[in-house]
């Protein structure tokens, strides 16, 4: 397992470990970012959110989306906390422009 940094708009570099793609990455809590090795670097393609539930499904299906454009490589920011990781992920996704951009919800605030 590698350790890389991907920074957000706001500059932050958040800590991400690469972990194998058939290993049980799902089952953590946290943030999955799926790239594809570029001329340059990475490319990220796309940016999920992991519950770290025992038999969710959606992160898998992420990554087979997140296959269709290339992505090999699965890296994970380990955040237990919904809020922080929620912060994370709109901070990554404006900095890192993936190639499928990750619909989150807006926070309802109470009036």
């Amino acid at each position: 397992m590698r350790a890389m940094k991907f920074r957000g708009q706001s500059g932050r570099a958040y800590p991400f470990t690469r972990v194998a793609p058939n290993s049980p990455w799902a089952r953590t809590a946290g943030v999955a970012l799926f790239a594809a090795q570029g001329p340059f670097g990475w490319r990220v393609v796309k940016l999920t959110s992991l519950r770290g539930r025992l038999h969710d499904v959606q992160p898998i299906w992420a990554f087979a989306d997140a296959e269709r454009y290339g992505a090999r490589a699965v890296f994970i920011l380990h955040e237990a906390d919904l809020a922080a990781r929620t912060n994370a992920m709109r901070d990554l996704e404006a900095g890192l422009s993936p190639v499928c951009a990750t619909e989150i919800e807006p926070v309802a605030l109470a009036a």
